[in-house]
């Protein structure tokens, strides 16, 4: 992970010559100069105000009260008023890794790749802030002028950072890499937003389900953390001149598919409290079985936590739980991931019943969705590659995966059969014959089309291609999670850092600068269309026309049979269009009817979310456990 960190490091573009050369010279930027103070019903907070960019930071503002105690697997209470606030700390939610992430990339198809890429995926998880479960915050980017100016209001981006709910943090890799610092969108708006980032409970602290959970706590603990940033964000963000009415949510990978279950909460009835959307690799396991294998989970949770008794149901385990110490319960959380099946996630959103009634590809193809005003919808090349287990060499060993990943009820119906159908064994010994090449290869495509890129596809035939518009990011390597070297590249962030001579800062002036100057051009295409978009609706108006490369005109998307038409491709040197092969229709089809039957099978289905599926035939009340 620490290697992963500098890798990300590597290809982050420092930005525009201006602020390449305020990092050379080290001009100084962050000033005590005009401070700005936010007074608030429970406190009041002061900013660290930036002169080189005209922005005030609010950092670490509370949003809810600490989640300990009572307070956990609760919905976020209200921040305490008179709390101590210190804007230097960096709270981090507790958090784990999973085992099995694939840092080689295609380079973990060769024995060499495989051995190098356990290695760094056995290192421990770095700390890179304040891990402990008082952890949510938000930092808050504004302009000056919207706090001179309060009567003419800006428009407000929300992010919701990424790392398959079970790490990371508003400000993760901070100081080094300017992930998730709105500067550079603001600057690019020239200072015309407010951007807003903040903490959620992880792992087993905000994602734990089942049954049990159903009876004495919350599920979707951090959807609900979620939220109650929307609702500040409503009661609050016109105290810093931003417009309550005009607000966009943003996501990456797990902070994207976030997006996609509030735009189903309660069957598409609850108001998600943001008029539009940028969801950048929408990206999550899909788990649903809340009286099996969810349950099972929470179990596996409270025996390791020292919570099982003989019953080991309901309210009495929770509150349990809700008794013991921190470190405890992060302990816990972190031998519950590890003792996962390399390359799969023991929690992540769960339907439960009431937030959220089934998965949102369903809630989807039934129609049970919010009707947002419009969304930006985009994927990476290569999404898969950093998923792919390099310890799945054989056909058993995928068999094992797939009964690892999808409930057991599954397995003795047609539709285990029907996966490996569509997703063909490997031909042992080589030789044609066969599909796949290789078992990663395999891999590849099933965990893209079953937990990553299809979630494009439902969300562009729901929504209709009139509402959106798609995106391919490829820039080498296109892996997951690259594209957000662009969205966060800053051309102010090394004048507001505070450089050293240690090694990594003698990297990046004489190592990372050449690149930063390389995809400084790309960075300013991508950031264009998403301020655009923020400011307007439309990711056109405000493009960067006059650019290397230069921002071409986006059109709406065509749904044509097993591609995706007219879809934009940010590439290394040009943005163009490109049929997208990486959303195919007959595998995307495929998953919709395999959970849809497996729903049914299951008794999940809630009223009016039924879908139709031709894999099996199911008998029996179809919502029997819902």
């Amino acid at each position: 992970m620490i290697l992963f960190h500098y890798v990300l490091f590597l290809f982050f573009p420092l930005g525009s010559v201006a602020g390449i050369l305020d990092f050379l010279f080290d001009k100084g930027g962050k000033g005590p100069a005009k401070p700005a103070v936010l007074d608030l019903p429970y406190g009041s907070f002061k900013s660290e105000y930036n002169k080189d960019s005209d922005i005030h930071v609010f950092r670490n503002v509370p949003y809810a009260a600490p989640p300990v105690g009572e307070l956990r697997w609760a919905k976020p209470a209200p921040p305490k008023k008179g709390g101590t606030h210190n804007a230097g700390l960096k709270p981090t939610c507790p958090q784990a890794i999973i085992r099995g992430l694939n840092f080689m990339g295609s380079g973990n198809k060769s024995p060499v790749g495989t051995a190098i890429n356990q290695f760094i995926g056995g290192l421990p998880v770095p700390s890179f802030g304040e891990e402990s479960e008082d952890c949510l915050y938000m930092d808050i980017y504004v302009p000056s002028k919207a706090l001179a100016s309060p009567s003419k209001p800006l428009p407000v981006a929300v992010f919701i950072f990424g790392g398959g709910f079970i790490l990371g943090s508003k400000d993760i890799y901070q100081p080094q890499v300017p992930f998730y610092d709105g500067t550079g969108m603001i600057s690019q708006s020239k200072n015309s937003m407010i951007f807003i980032t903040f903490n959620y409970r992880l792992g087993a602290f905000g994602f734990l389900a089942g049954t049990s959970m159903e009876e004495g706590g919350l599920p979707n603990a951090g959807l609900w953390d979620q939220r109650a940033v929307f609702e500040w964000v409503r009661s609050y963000v016109h105290l810093l001149g931003g417009d309550p009415g005009q607000v966009t949510a943003m996501g990456e990978s797990a902070g994207a598919s976030s997006i996609m279950h509030h735009l189903v909460a309660e069957g598409g009835k609850l108001d998600p409290l943001f008029r539009r959307a940028v969801l950048l690799s929408p990206a999550y396991q899909p788990m649903w079985d809340r009286a099996g294998g969810c349950e099972s989970t929470f179990q596996d949770f409270a025996s390791l936590s020292g919570c099982k008794d003989d019953e080991g149901k309901g309210a009495g385990v929770v509150e349990c739980l809700r008794k013991l110490d921190s470190e405890t319960l992060m302990r816990a959380n972190k031998d519950l991931l590890l003792q996962q099946v390399p390359g799969t996630f023991a929690v992540g959103p769960t339907p439960d019943g009431s937030l959220i009634r089934q998965l949102p590809a369903l809630e989807l193809a039934s129609g049970n969705f919010w009707p947002l005003e419009s969304l930006v919808l985009s994927h990476c090349a290569d999404e898969a590659a950093v998923f792919v287990d390099g310890s799945i060499t054989t056909n058993d060993s995928f068999d094992s995966f797939l009964s690892a990943v999808f409930p057991n009820y599954t397995e003795p119906t047609p539709l285990h059969a029907a996966v490996l159908d569509h997703y063909p064994p490997v031909k042992e010994g080589g030789g044609g014959g066969s599909k796949y090449a290789t078992q990663q290869d395999r891999v590849a495509d099933l965990v893209r089309d079953s937990s990553m890129t299809c979630n494009i596809r439902y969300l562009t035939e729901a929504y209709t291609p009139s509402r959106v518009w798609n995106m391919q990011y490829s820039v080498s390597p296109g892996w997951h999670g690259t594209d957000l070297v662009a969205v966060f590249n800053n051309p102010h962030y090394g004048s507001s850092s505070s450089p050293s001579d240690s090694w990594e800062d003698v990297l990046t002036k004489y190592v990372l600068l050449p690149l930063g100057i390389l995809f400084s051009g790309i960075s300013t295409v991508l950031q264009s269309y998403l301020v655009s978009y923020v400011l307007t609706g439309d990711p056109n108006t405000r493009r960067a026309v006059v650019n290397l490369p230069p921002a071409v005109r986006w059109d709406h998307p065509q749904l044509a049979g097993e591609k995706i038409k007219k879809v934009l491709d940010v590439g290394n040197f040009l943005v163009g269009g490109v049929e997208d092969g990486q959303v195919p229709g007959a595998a995307c089809g495929f998953w919709r009817e395999f959970y849809a039957a497996a729903a049914a099978d299951g008794g999940y289905v809630p009223p009016g979310g039924e879908v139709e599926q031709g894999l099996m035939v199911v008998e029996g009340n179809i919502s029997a456990r819902y």
